[in-house]
């Protein structure tokens, strides 16, 4: 029941009391909430209150609305810490989910300005250019964008990368083992190109991660950008005072 004396807007209390009964299971992923008419008179408010209710829900990842056919309680975002280095890979593994990626682009190319600047590269440099789609099951996650910085002698290619879904794993194979990150977590608006490989809607929040993995002997060999949907993805910090 909706607590009518409340300073907390009815349309809030009706999205925490739906979001209760997705967290207890009573909604499962996949399932339909029931339609606006029905929420309107089982807790007797206006329809727009629903309509702010479910917007809420939205955007907070909770449930998807597809044309014609109804809202969908969601799939669970997944969590990923932040105070230890792990993978992408590593991290959707734990989870017991199966993790894939697509690998869209591969190929070397001459140093950007700010890649140079970030993997201490002089001018001329060149560097290996990874572009990849990110999967949890079947589900796309987030797009990963790689620039490495490796020995002459290293190389990579396009079978090794399509059969293994961890960069980091290769890499591994051939002897450089990324042991520390610097990272920066902020918040994008997808644009058009993010909503067709990321298959959401533009102008739709989505996180991103920058940052520089360092080897184990300190030297910086990538610099990434981790775009990812922030209705299926989220980070993890624990602190103490």
């Amino acid at each position: 029941m909706l607590d009518r004396r409340s300073p907390i807007p009815l349309y809030h209390q009706l999205s925490q009391s739906l979001l209760a009964q997705i967290t207890n299971g009573e909604f499962k992923p996949g399932d339909t909430l029931p339609p606006e008419r029905e929420l309107t008179q089982a807790f007797d408010v206006s329809r727009i209150t629903v309509r702010r209710a479910i917007d809420e829900l939205e955007n907070e990842g909770y449930v998807r609305r597809v044309q014609g056919k109804g809202t969908f309680v969601a799939p669970p975002r997944i969590q990923r810490g932040i105070l230890k280095l792990t993978s992408f890979s590593e991290d959707i593994a734990a989870l017991g989910m199966e993790p894939g990626s697509k690998l869209l682009t591969l190929r070397r190319e001459p140093a950007q300005r700010r890649v140079a600047r970030e993997l201490h590269l002089g001018e001329e440099a060149t560097v290996w250019f990874v572009e990849r789609l990110r999967f949890a099951d079947s589900d796309v996650i987030g797009l990963n964008l790689s620039y490495l910085s490796l020995p002459a002698d290293v190389t990579l290619t396009r079978e090794e990368l399509e059969e293994e879904p961890s960069l980091w794993k290769v890499l591994a194979e051939k002897g450089i083992v990324l042991s520390e990150a610097d990272k920066v977590i902020g918040a994008i608006a997808a644009e058009d190109w993010h909503a067709e490989l990321l298959d959401v809607r533009e102008r739709t929040p989505l996180l991103q991660v920058e940052g520089v993995a360092y080897s184990d002997h300190g030297e910086p060999i990538e610099f990434h950008q981790i775009i990812t949907r922030a209705d299926r993805y989220k980070y993890h910090l624990h602190v103490t005072r």
